[in-house]
């Protein structure tokens, strides 16, 4: 169970909900009426042909955005949203709609760029919005650094509450994320250390909107 102490409500988080709702509906679509493939076709962009396309439609740098909405598949859809809806609407309120989509789109564009000159010869769908949300996550130790979750463990038949600091939790993840692209083999379809490269944008991001607010 997860609790925040945050008391700044005073917006609607309205681009989180359209996101997540989009990325929905986009994984229902694509399993329950099998538009998989056009999907993936029409949203997602593959390492190997991006030169070639970009030469004769510079519009195709734009599924660098749209292929943020494609999963590979529900638990892929689940590990990315299920963060995404913890941190995701609190940002928001606090920072508002344009500085949240800026942060989204440009730490998931971020770590789609690292995807493609890691895996430049891979003919596989570049999907998923792994770095977007990491970006987020960057977000938070800038702006929640004093911020505290509120944990409940099951140990045996009793329940014990702990409280750990975001900051604490958001390094440990990213540590997590360098280990695991380190013992990867190279040609694994998780560039983990793209998670990194989206975390770090959206970290940056979140200190420019500090100095301009």
């Amino acid at each position: 169970m997860l609790k925040f102490r945050d008391k700044k409500k005073n917006r609607f988080p309205t681009f989180s909900l359209i996101i997540w709702i989009v990325t929905l509906a986009v994984m229902v679509s694509s399993y329950f009426f099998h538009q998989k493939g056009f999907l993936n076709e029409t949203f997602a962009i593959k390492p190997n042909e991006i030169i070639s396309q970009i030469k004769s439609q510079w519009l195709y740098l734009l599924k660098l955005l749209s292929s943020l909405f494609v999963h590979g598949s529900w638990k892929h859809w689940f590990g990315n949203m299920i963060l995404f809806l913890i941190i995701a609407f609190p940002l928001e309120k606090r920072i508002g709609g344009f500085w949240f989509l800026l942060i989204y789109f440009t730490a998931g564009f971020a770590g789609n760029l690292y995807c493609i000159y890691y895996l430049s010869g891979s003919e596989n769908y570049l999907i998923g919005a792994s770095g977007a949300v990491s970006g987020i996550l960057g977000a938070w130790i800038v702006l929640f650094p004093s911020l505290k979750i509120s944990i409940i463990i099951p140990i045996g038949f009793y329940m014990q509450k702990a409280e750990i600091p975001v900051l604490l939790l958001s390094l440990i993840w990213l540590g997590i994320q360098i280990v695991l692209q380190l013992v990867s083999p190279l040609d694994y379809s998780i560039v983990w250390i793209s998670h990194v490269v989206g975390f770090i944008t959206g970290f940056s991001l979140a200190w420019l909107y500090r100095i301009a607010n």
